[in-house]
Parts: structure tokens; C-alpha cells; sequence
């Protein structure tokens, strides 16, 4: 694994259970990866349990005034601040080029197999390759993020609108592999990855998620610690309202779900991100 990488890994009151260093062992990765964790978690069990130079230990107090948090509520909760802080994060420790990741990853899966057919699942087992080859192909472009898809992308398996055939999306969640010289201003204290992935894209910046590899992660709601209480707290109404704020042109709410519906956003891509011409096409 290149030098120039590392992993940085989010968590809140769980030290101890972090499903996701194991799932990166058996994947085959062998590069740097760090703990983070911010002061409204107890650092000395994270000590205790890693070692101090595995654990990454930060102040929300002193990068908030940095944030755009969309909203004026006392609650500093959530994974905002450690999106948006993780790329001064690993360019202070000397590192060029960094993946975000929860705590709570059971495995790494390719979801299409050699022949580029659909697959439920086999077992990553090179990860060193995977992120070597990304980190080449955002050097070799002008993109801001590469993200792994979620297992929740393909509910319906092969009938799921992402597993037809290999593609990339304009979508970009919970797997950023990023460049310290590309930064993302993650904005909004609840639902932060597509309030930034909507609004930035706006702005010309290009995001990708590329199906043909996926996490899969224990269930938000199911697990303590971590995003929990506040999707407990604030539900999913509140949580897809962030993103119309910051983009009310082109997002909306919609009914998700079968049995139980449920609210979510809905992003409009045709209003969400431009399409530009090469000049050269001009008459």
C-alpha cells in the first residue's frame, strides 16, 4: 500500500466494537488507518483498547466556527465535524490522500464478478489494489471523491436500479476516498454527505460512487453509539429537510419504502448538476 494514504476511521463511544479494523484486516489491507474521535467521547477506553498513536483526538469546539452547520441548535452531535476537519487531519499528519470510514463496517464486497455479472457478494481480498488504482485515478483527473457503494443500494438485487451493470453515480456517502487538495465542504449538522455531494456538485465539483464494489454496515438504528440518537431524535424528516435548505432548487421529499413508508429526499440530477460542453462544440 502506498505511503501517501491512510484511513481515517470515525467513531463515538464505541471502543471496543469497531467491526471495521477487522473487516479492513480480512480485505487485505496493510496501509495506516487512525481512530477519530472528538471530545464528547471518552478517550481513555479508545487509548486503553488501541494505543494512543492509533487514536486521533480533536476539539469540536475549536473547529466549529470553521462549519456551516445550517441550523442554530446547541447540539454539536454527529460525523459533520469530522468530515468536514478529516482533510486538515491527514494533511497535518503528512498524508496526501485519505478514505473517511464509520466504525461499524461488516465486510468489503465486490458486487459484480469477473465477467462483470452481478454478485450478492465475494469477499474483497486486495483492498491494497482497489485503493492503489483509485488514488491513481483521482490523480489522474479532476475529480474530487470516489466512493464505495452501500448495501442498501442494491435492495432488490439484481432488479435494483444500480446492479443492471457496472456504472458510477453522481452520488457520494459514507466511503470518501479524498485528496488533501480537494476539499469538500461538508455542510449540515444531519444528513451532511448529500447535503455536500448535491451542493458541491452545483458548483462544478464531481463526485462518483462506483457500484461494482460495496460496504456492508450494521444498521444505524440497531447499534448504540455513533448516529443513533439523533436519527432516534430528529427522524428522517428533519434529516432530508438539511439538504432542500441548502438546495431547494432541485431537491424535494418523497415516500420511501414498501410496507413501511417513510420520508426521504429526493434529488433531481437533471437540476442538480451541470452539463458542460467543450467549447470546441460552440457554433
Amino acid at each position: 500500500m502506498r505511503d501517501d494514504f491512510c484511513i481515517l476511521i470515525s467513531s463515538y463511544n464505541r471502543a471496543g466494537n469497531i467491526p471495521t479494523i477487522k473487516s479492513l484486516e480480512r480485505a487485505g489491507y496493510t496501509g495506516d488507518w487512525f481512530i477519530v474521535i472528538d471530545n464528547e467521547s471518552d478517550k481513555e477506553p479508545y487509548y486503553k483498547e488501541y494505543g494512543k498513536e492509533k487514536v486521533i483526538y480533536f476539539s469540536k469546539d475549536d473547529v466549529k466556527h470553521m462549519i456551516d452547520r445550517g441550523d442554530n441548535f446547541e447540539r454539536k452531535t454527529g460525523i459533520l465535524y469530522f468530515r468536514f476537519y478529516s482533510f486538515y487531519i491527514a494533511e497535518e499528519m503528512g498524508y496526501k490522500y485519505f478514505m473517511q470510514l464509520d466504525d461499524d463496517y461488516t465486510d468489503f464486497r465486490f458486487k459484480f464478478d469477473e465477467n462483470f455479472n452481478y454478485v450478492h457478494r465475494i469477499q474483497m481480498e486486495d483492498l491494497d489494489k482497489y485503493f492503489n488504482d483509485t488514488i491513481e485515478y483521482l490523480e489522474n483527473t479532476n475529480i474530487y471523491t470516489v466512493c464505495m457503494a452501500q448495501g442498501g443500494d442494491f435492495i432488490g438485487g439484481s432488479d435494483s436500479g444500480i446492479s443492471d451493470k457496472v456504472k458510477t453515480k453522481r452520488k457520494a456517502m459514507n466511503t470518501f476516498i479524498c485528496s488533501v487538495d480537494r476539499k469538500i465542504e461538508f455542510k449540515g449538522s444531519i444528513n451532511e454527505d448529500v447535503n455536500s455531494y448535491v451542493r458541491d456538485q452545483q458548483l462544478g465539483k464531481v463526485m462518483l460512487t462506483v457500484n461494482f464494489t460495496a460496504v456492508q454496515q450494521e444498521l444505524t438504528q440497531k447499534t448504540e453509539g455513533g448516529m443513533t440518537e439523533i436519527y432516534a431524535d430528529a427522524g428522517t424528516y428533519i434529516k432530508s429537510f438539511y439538504t432542500i435548505l441548502y438546495s431547494p432548487s432541485s431537491v424535494s421529499l418523497m415516500l420511501m419504502g414498501n410496507k413501511y413508508k417513510r420520508i426521504h429526499h429526493h434529488v433531481h440530477w437533471n437540476r442538480s448538476v451541470p452539463k458542460i460542453i467543450e467549447e470546441k462544440y460552440k457554433k
